[in-house]
């Protein structure tokens, strides 16, 4: 989706065209936008979309949308497991969270930490 910009509304030949009569199958980001008075175009929203173009034989013997089969499914999406179920366990969402962003930060914490503690005890013992 970082791709998907105004520039790809271009039509003087620096954007690849795709002919769906001959690939029949496309997949990616399109962008929405809107003209402003001055006639400047604002990006006002993206969609990923698959498109498939079907010979009417295809769409006869694989109908969709007439209640007969469901749409053909999304592949299932790469999520954490802490995602939804944060208030379920949020021990795993802190996990998830904090430590993959902050654990090089906190493990020099905890041995400053420890290394401190060692040194006032040593200095505290020691006659």
């Amino acid at each position: 989706s970082k791709m998907c910009t105004l520039d790809m509304l271009k039509t003087d030949g620096t954007v690849p065209m795709v002919n769906i009569f001959k690939q029949r199958r496309v997949k990616g980001w399109w962008p929405f936008y809107i003209k402003r008075e001055n006639e400047e175009m604002e990006l006002t929203g993206k969609v990923e979309a698959e498109i498939h173009l079907l010979t009417k034989d295809e769409a006869e013997k694989n109908p969709a949308g007439l209640g007969r089969n469901e749409p053909d499914p999304l592949e299932k999406p790469s999520r954490p497991d802490a995602s939804f179920m944060w208030f379920l366990n949020p021990l795993k969402s802190i996990r998830y969270i904090i430590w993959h962003n902050y654990k090089w930060a906190i493990i020099k914490l905890l041995v400053f930490f420890a290394l401190t503690i060692f040194f006032v005890l040593f200095f505290y013992s020691v006659p």
